[in-house]
């Protein structure tokens, strides 16, 4: 009998998950889920199993038998080995792959109907510590699936809805557009679940939130501030959290969040797992020591590539009053974007299904005709001032724009983002609120028209295109001022720098390539901005804001290395500074030359001849004016020598003039040669310490400097700081604006009296007094945050010390609450209410949300016509035709000619009449006699 070959291994690109699941042959492993969970599969399991693999063979059912005895007999051998390796506890799933990874069957189907087929590095790396309960903290660029890789061992690990009170799974996350983004990713993995999902964002109803919260949901997605103001407000106990997520955890962990995140977490117990998941996370992680983390595991991933090798970038350095003039240059003929709005998206519109249709189940990839077109680009701008102006600037040249910023409504907001997520527009100007974790598909192009000041701001940027294996460009506008910042890009990145002209054929994904755009076309857009600005008021009136916003975030802005400053001015003083830009090719850069040659030789022509002397009458002896002129040149003008002639006279002028009075011709040249050495070495030196300093690792300091003794001995002394990162790196990784952990340890001191801001993680140290304007003289600036002073905002200490908003506690939930006659809500741990449970599970907004609404089924009957209204004759036939249905107060009869009053109706109204009158105490209008 011939034995059947042993088919190899699959690989981590072959497995399939479909065939996996739902395959009926013998060698799928779907039923093995039982073996990474510990316990062994039932009987009954068994028994079914081997009857598909009879029903499968022909055997015990099949009438006719066309499979033959070896395919029969190979099977049973298959599943009787497979059996055999359950009995002894081993796993015969394949590797490489979700199914093994002991994921439930619900979960994996909805992996699979995700489209994910295989792991990517940072879920294969992180599911399995999350899953063994382990502190996890995660950094991998941009698109690589962060976002699963916590949501995946999230739903594997809470599996059902609990009846207990409490929710179990916190997510945050610093903008309500990534809040989204990963609602709508937990809620695609979960399906097949009975889990509870709410998002928690500022810009919402808090009514519509108190009845989310009053269901009883398993996992919260929000935003710091909107938690916090719920938890105060419902004075919410989070002790049943398990599971702690920081998305984007160096954005939330900087200023501006350090006061909501510390009476969070002083609220969440102590037992709980965290997970800190970025794409630019400092490898030492002092700076996150107030999130709780006990023993992490740092999973650092494409710490070398931090970008996506699919994404290819161009710099262009302009001038500061030709920005508007570049972009506008770089849509029309670098991106070449099409004016009007999309080609079908008027059709796709038209063609959309009304909500109430359901669509069939299926796969939830993203629908094909529901993505950006092929020219969308994203531009990012430093302000809302900057947003607001950029986008009507392109609508006045015809694109089709959305724009985001993060003061614009939170309806507005999404019915941007749609419209570009959509198609229907093909350019989105949004501020940095857009810059993390926003998950476009298929975006072509990014266009940083103010250059970020941190390197991770444009890694961040430049992430939202060239995802998952799609390419993607980005270009950045880049100012003499914004050079520092470029270099220290480059440092962050250690790509090479090429400037101009200096390769012919740079590759524009491996290298930092900055050029000039086209002269001739950015003079073209130079004039169509100045004439749009003269002749909309509105658009000056924008531009002039924009002025003034510009000044502020300059001021406001994080400075750039001392290195990269002096870089940048060695750079700009070159000739490759103004040179074109290797995107437009050698025959561009060719006519580029020639045109600026020809420009710098009509700016440098200066004329022999005044203006008496052109032409032929300047020529002519009867010329009067002309004749004076010569003879005033033969006179005044300068005396032509040559070059020798001068070499001579500039030596004679040494040989007699002293240096100091003292110094002969021997001591001042050996003088200047020695300086001039000296200078020269030492530039040298400056040169190479600095490059050294850019390139030198973080290490223990056990050089001495140039006549100074180190206390440090190389053989006993322990640093505390990193050794494998370099300083650039570190720098650009800190949540701090501009520093690292070990620049704030060097400067760091103990004050003794400061208790009361210690108790704040993060918070920066205020003065003590203040200059009140008001009554002339300092008064104390405690009462600037405790409300006391007058237009001051109220403060109210949290439970973890740090002083927070007193609008936290309105009592709109306790109104709230008396308007749906709620008593006391469950507390954590006792079993819900359902149905309190059945009357908040509706979403926000409708009936069941809002407590019992019934519909009324009073009708009204219209006003009388009024004969001085135009309508007259329409409300005049309304009045009629209710008089004729006896709606409202013609109900019964009344005001109608055609009918008598009943005895019984007359009886009714003369009872109500004197029940008014008792009620008003009025006497009777006629007198009494």
């Amino acid at each position: 009998m011939k034995q059947r070959a042993a088919s190899p291994a699959p690989s981590e690109n072959e497995v399939d998950i479909a065939g996996s699941l739902f395959a009926n042959d013998a060698d799928t492993d779907s039923d093995n889920d039982f073996e990474n969970n510990g316990a062994r599969p039932s009987k009954q399991a068994t028994d079914l199993d081997f009857g598909d693999l009879l029903n499968a063979g022909g055997v015990g059912g099949s009438d006719d038998g066309s499979d033959d005895d070896e395919d029969f007999i190979a099977r049973q051998q298959r599943s009787s080995n497979r059996k055999a390796n359950v009995a002894q506890g081993k796993s015969s799933k394949k590797g490489g792959g979700f199914q093994a990874m002991g994921l439930n069957p619900n979960l994996l189907r909805a992996i699979a109907r995700k489209g994910f087929s295989v792991p990517t590095p940072i879920q294969r790396k992180t599911i399995p510590l999350i899953l063994d309960r382990r502190d996890v903290v995660g950094m991998a660029r941009t698109g690589s699936g962060k976002t699963a890789a916590f949501v995946i061992p999230m739903i594997e690990r809470l599996k059902a809805h609990s009846p207990r009170v409490g929710a179990r799974a916190l997510i945050m996350s610093p903008s309500r557009e990534l809040a989204l983004q990963t609602l709508k990713v937990v809620k695609e993995l979960g399906k097949g679940t009975d889990l509870k999902t709410v998002m928690l964002v500022g810009g919402e109803s808090l009514e519509d939130q108190f009845a989310l919260m009053a269901a009883n949901p398993d996992i919260i997605i929000a935003t710091p501030g909107r938690f916090l103001h719920l938890k105060v407000e419902m004075s919410l106990d989070l002790s049943s959290i398990k599971y702690v997520v920081f998305d984007e955890a160096d954005r939330l962990f900087e200023m501006g969040f350090a006061a909501q995140l510390t009476e969070i977490l002083h609220s969440l117990p102590p037992s709980r797992q965290t997970l800190l998941f970025s794409a630019t996370l400092p490898s030492s992680l002092v700076e996150f020591a107030r999130a709780g983390l006990q023993e992490p595991s740092l999973v650092r991933l494409d710490a070398e590539t931090k970008v996506s090798p699919d994404l290819e970038s161009a710099f262009f350095s302009v001038k500061a009053g030709e920005k508007e003039a570049a972009l506008l240059h770089i849509l029309h003929d670098v991106i070449k974007m099409p004016l009007g709005p999309p080609a079908g998206a008027a059709a796709d519109e038209n063609s959309e299904q009304p909500p109430s249709k359901k669509r069939k189940r299926g796969s939830d990839k993203p629908n094909p005709k529901e993505k950006p077109t092929e020219h969308s680009t994203i531009i990012f701008t430093a302000t809302k001032h900057h947003v607001e102006y950029i986008a009507n600037l392109l609508r006045h040249a015809g694109f089709s724009v959305s724009y985001v910023y993060g003061s614009l409504d939170q309806t507005a907001r999404k019915i941007q983002v749609e419209s570009f997520r959509r198609g229907r527009t093909n350019i989105l100007v949004v501020t940095d609120v857009a810059a993390r974790g926003i998950d476009i598909p298929v975006l072509a192009n990014v266009i940083n028209y103010d250059f970020p000041p941190q390197p991770k701001i444009f890694v961040h940027r430049v992430g939202r295109t060239a995802r998952a294996g799609q390419r993607g460009w980005a270009y950045a506008l880049v100012r003499e001022s914004d050079l520092p910042y470029l270099l220290d890009l480059q440092l962050f990145l250690g790509r090479k720098l090429v400037v101009g002209q200096e390769t012919k054929e740079p590759s524009f994904a491996r290298d930092v390539v900055i050029g000039t755009l086209k002269r001739a076309e950015l003079e073209n857009q130079m004039e169509w901005v100045t004439k749009v600005l003269a002749e909309s008021d509105d658009m000056s009136a924008l531009k002039r804001v924009t002025v003034k916003a510009e000044k502020l975030y300059m001021k406001t802005r994080n400075s750039a290395s001392t290195q990269s400053a002096k870089r940048a001015r060695e750079i700009i003083a070159t000739k490759a500074w103004s040179q074109l830009h290797t995107l437009f090719g050698e025959e561009a850069a060719g006519a580029e030359q020639a045109r600026e040659s020809l420009l710098s030789k009509i700016s440098g022509f200066k004329p022999q001849e005044t203006v008496f002397e052109i032409g032929p009458q300047g020529k002519s002896a009867k010329n009067k004016a002309a004749e004076v002129m010569r003879q005033f040149r033969a006179r005044v003008g300068p005396r032509r020598t040559s070059k020798k002639d001068e070499d001579a006279e500039m030596a004679d002028g040494d040989d007699d003039a002293p240096v100091n009075g003292k110094s002969t011709e021997g001591e001042i040249e050996g003088d200047d040669g020695d300086d001039g050495d000296m200078w020269e070495d030492e530039n040298d030196d400056s040169e190479s310490d600095s490059d050294s300093e850019l390139e030198v690792t973080v290490t223990s300091s056990t050089k001495s400097h140039k006549g100074k003794s180190s206390f440090e001995d190389p053989e006993i002394f322990m640093s505390y700081t990193p050794r494998t990162t370099s300083v650039a790196e570190e720098r650009a990784y800190g949540v701090t604006s501009g520093g690292t952990f070990v620049e704030a340890a060097r400067d760091a001191a103990m004050d003794l009296n400061d208790d009361e801001t210690a108790k704040a993680f993060g918070l920066p140290t205020r003065p003590k007094m203040r200059w009140d304007k008001r009554h002339s003289k300092y008064v104390s600036s405690a009462n600037d945050q405790d409300g006391s002073r007058a237009g001051s905002t109220k403060m109210i200490r949290g439970e973890s010390g740090v002083k927070i908003a007193a609008s936290f506690q309105s009592g709109r939930f306790d109104k709230w609450r008396r308007a749906h006659r709620l008593g006391r809500l469950p507390a954590v741990g006792e079993v819900e209410k359902p149905q309190l449970v059945r009357q908040f599970t509706a979403g926000p907004g409708s009936a069941a949300a809002n407590g019992r609404h019934f519909k009324h089924k009073q009708e009204k009957a219209p006003k009388d016509a009024d004969k001085w209204r135009d309508d007259y004759h329409v409300r005049k036939r309304r009045v009629a035709e209710a008089r004729e249905k006896r709606i409202g107060k013609y109900k019964d009869g009344e005001g109608s000619r055609r009918e008598l009053k009943s005895a019984d109706d007359i009886r009714k109204n003369r009872a109500l009449k004197e029940k008014r009158k008792e009620k008003n105490a009025r006497p009777s209008k006629k007198a009494k006699k």
